[in-house]
């Protein structure tokens, strides 16, 4: 299952997207995440959403694996959808509109994360963000930051899936609010002692 994440996780491959230097990737990440923030047409989502789908095939991501991935955001899409079906049903156009546009932030995120070594994006992240040193901005401790959120999202997601079936096991049923509940706290208890075991560690090798 492990193997299956894409987000976070990268893949060795002989392919021109795997060969582009990481700025240059991190780069085109900002400037196309800030374009799919501003398009407001259907031509421009179809035109990204076709340039996305191009560069995912050419970086030689599973199409199953993508979309096996892409499933722990489909809670996320169908909330989204939901509250403008309740709010705002006569503007459920922004609603898909906005499905779409998460939809392609994550599959940026997915390509950008399969073809970069987790080193690479961090070296990446100091070096775009040298700049903040004259406000006294140290650009390692941002880029380590980056480095770790990275790290912790394919483990929540094998931690949810764990707990998931542990449950399922045991009769769960996922359409009681409360096993929802339970599942969610038990999953934020286990990261944030994750998090403040990481932390230890990081202040036991006296990290600044």
């Amino acid at each position: 299952m492990h193997k299956n994440i894409i987000f976070g996780q990268y893949r060795q491959k002989n392919s021109a997207v795997h060969s582009i230097d990481p700025r240059v990737k991190l780069a085109c990440l900002v400037i196309l995440s800030i374009f799919i923030f501003i398009m407001d047409s259907a031509y421009q989502f179809i035109v990204m959403t076709s340039f996305i789908v191009l560069i995912s095939a050419v970086s030689g991501m599973s199409i199953r694996n993508f979309f096996s991935n892409m499933r722990n955001f489909y809670f996320i899409f169908g909330f989204i959808i939901i509250m403008y079906l309740i709010f705002s049903p006569y503007e459920i156009a922004k609603g898909i509109f906005s499905v779409w546009r998460f939809f392609l932030l994550v599959s940026m995120s997915f390509i950008f994360s399969f073809t970069t070594e987790i080193s690479d994006i961090v070296a990446s992240m100091q070096f775009f963000s040298m700049p903040l040193k004259a406000f006294g901005v140290k650009p390692r401790n941002i880029a380590v930051m980056v480095s770790i959120a990275i790290r912790f999202v394919p483990a929540m997601f094998v931690s949810f899936e764990k707990l998931r079936e542990a449950m399922l096991a045991r009769l769960a049923d996922f359409r009681n609010p409360s096993h929802i509940r339970l599942v969610v706290v038990v999953l934020m208890e286990k990261m944030m002692r994750t998090a403040s075991n990481l932390a230890d560690a990081m202040h036991s090798r006296l990290y600044n």
